[in-house]
């Protein structure tokens, strides 16, 4: 009996060992597979500070048909078989004053569906526990299963998902392959990325058709279907919205930036303007070599009749000049190359810009004014019959007649012209609520 204690005691320290090894084992493996995604994926300062975090060493390195995205696609399968639907790896972080509100709200619901006051819906009552033991120790129970309502409830537990459209993730700088002044420029420029959405969508824009339509068969459909887009059909390179100002040539970069699924760079004069002697030729390289490395990728130059209006000769800077040529020699560049890069730029003087810049824009579009249809559109979304609730605001106009009588106007007239209607109805209960005596 000792020895079977004593050989009981040696089997339980081995098994013990053993799990201990492989746990041991499941974390060494778990700290080499993220450190070779970090370095598959161009984390490597990363991957660096992991390295020495964690004493990683060359003694181990990850088998050939082994990877952390093999791993997690081998589990979704394995989920999606197990309980038909995908898993959910991450959710959204809700603040404690969200997770208070969501329950509060719940808690309504459920009061309201107890007293069976919404949608007439009755609750159902099982009684009678005949698989139960005792039966009669449990006649002042009932089981009361309730409907929830399907409006403020789901909408808050779908707001925990990631349905909702997060932020891109951008490839680190360290994979860029630069150092030193180059990767200071390419730091400058990566700061234009554009990653907040920004929730202009196509439908936003009232009129403009032709012009979104053209957005889309630049930008759009050649990542969605880039075997149709080849040889003489391959996308444009440059494109250049121009027309009177307040038209909603900037809105169509916006719904650009929204909708099309490329690393949006918003440019300005700022971005790319230095007053050291040829740091913006820098810039202006570094900004076409990190779109190159985040590509598919769209370059916005909002007015950019400031950067490469027409030349002069004797009354131009020479520091312009060099910007302006780096900027065509860019352009000649990508206009020759399948590297997917688009350029979009606006401006409202386009006769003043270098011939040599609009050959490079293949694409011209005229943003004119907004026709009649579109500015009754404008007036329907800005001043719709019933504005506000709370306080109650509405509207009574007859949008056939202002819309024909607003012919000239451009969008950006219309939204102040609505935006001043609304506030002289708003002045009058500010001037009640001014004078009349408090209670």
């Amino acid at each position: 009996m000792v020895e079977l204690s004593y050989s009981k005691i040696k089997i339980a320290h081995q098994v013990r060992d053993f799990e201990e090894k492989r746990a041991a084992d499941r974390k060494r493996n778990l700290l080499y597979l993220i450190h070779n995604f970090l370095r598959a994926e161009g984390f490597y300062d990363s991957a660096m500070s992991l390295n020495t975090e964690a004493q990683l060493n060359n003694k181990y390195v990850i088998c050939d048909n082994i990877d952390l995205e093999t791993i997690l696609q081998e589990y979704e399968s394995f989920f999606l078989l197990k309980f038909q639907k995908y898993p959910n790896i991450c959710k959204k972080n809700v603040s404690n004053s969200e997770l208070i509100e969501i329950k509060r709200t719940l808690k309504k619901e459920i009061k309201k569906d107890c007293h069976c006051q919404k949608n007439n819906q009755k609750p159902v009552k099982f009684k009678n526990f005949k698989n139960t033991r005792d039966n009669h120790d449990l006649s002042g129970f009932d089981l009361t299963v309730l409907p929830l309502s399907t409006s403020k409830t789901e909408n808050l537990l779908q707001s925990n998902s990631l349905e909702e459209k997060t932020k891109p993730l951008h490839k680190p700088l360290s994979g860029y392959g630069i150092c030193g002044e180059w990767k200071e420029f390419a730091e400058v420029i990566s700061k234009e990325i554009c990653n907040n959405d920004l929730n202009t969508h196509w439908s936003d824009i009232k009129g403009l058709e032709t012009a979104k339509q053209l957005l889309k068969e630049a930008v759009v459909y050649p990542i969605k279907y880039p075997e149709l887009f080849k040889g003489i059909l391959s996308p444009w390179k440059g494109l250049l919205l121009y027309g009177p100002p307040g038209t909603g040539k900037t809105l169509l970069a916006k719904a650009v930036a929204t909708e099309c699924k490329t690393t949006f760079f918003n440019i300005s004069a700022s971005s790319i303007v230095s007053k050291w002697r040829g740091d913006s030729e820098k810039l202006i390289r570094v900004l076409f070599e990190v779109a190159r490395y985040h590509a598919p990728s769209t370059i916005f130059l909002d007015e950019i009749d400031a950067l490469a209006s027409r030349r002069d000769g004797s009354f131009e800077h020479e520091a312009s000049r060099r910007l302006k040529a780096e900027l065509l020699i860019q352009l000649d560049g990508l206009a020759n190359s399948e590297d997917r890069i688009f350029l979009l730029a606006t401006s409202n003087i386009p006769w003043d810009l270098d011939p040599a810049m609009l050959r490079r824009l293949e694409k011209r579009i005229l943003v004119d004014l907004p026709t009649c249809e579109a500015r009754r559109a404008m007036l329907l979304h800005y001043l719709p019959p019933i504005i506000s609730e709370r306080p109650s605001l509405k509207s009574d106009l007859d949008y056939e007649y202002l819309s024909e009588k607003m012919d000239g106007y451009s969008g950006s007239d219309i939204k102040l012209v609505c935006k001043e209607a609304s506030m002289q109805a708003m002045r009058a209960a500010l001037m009640i609520l001014e004078t009349e005596p408090a209670p």
